[in-house]
């Protein structure tokens, strides 16, 4: 359980072959708690007003997560996996995982 979660997210695994972007047609794994938090105002601040791709922390408990893989939360907004942070044999605090994300904005500027 993640304290503070804004989401719950289903994870699809990416099916690897001679397709590229493939996965399931149903969630690998569903009903997962997370904090997803936009990274947009610091990419901006760094980068100039970029395309229309949007970067997210997202922190979850450990799940069998890799890149690649999509993640769709609970408001239908689908997310690509590009990073995965893993703090999940930590013997002083909870374990937990930071996955960097990447989607489509929402809204245009």
């Amino acid at each position: 359980m993640i304290l503070g979660a804004n989401a719950v997210i289903s994870l699809y695994k990416q099916i690897f072959g001679t397709k590229t972007n493939t996965y399931p047609s149903t969630a690998t794994a569903s009903g997962i708690e997370a904090y997803i938090e936009s990274q947009q105002a610091e990419m901006i601040a760094v980068l100039g007003d970029q395309a229309n791709i949007e970067t997210f922390f997202m922190y979850c408990d450990p799940i069998d997560i890799s890149t690649g893989d999509k993640i769709i939360d609970d408001n239908s907004r689908e997310y690509r996996v590009i990073g995965i942070e893993r703090h999940d044999h930590n013997s002083d605090t909870d374990d937990v995982i930071k996955v960097i994300l990447r989607s489509q904005q929402s809204v245009s500027h």
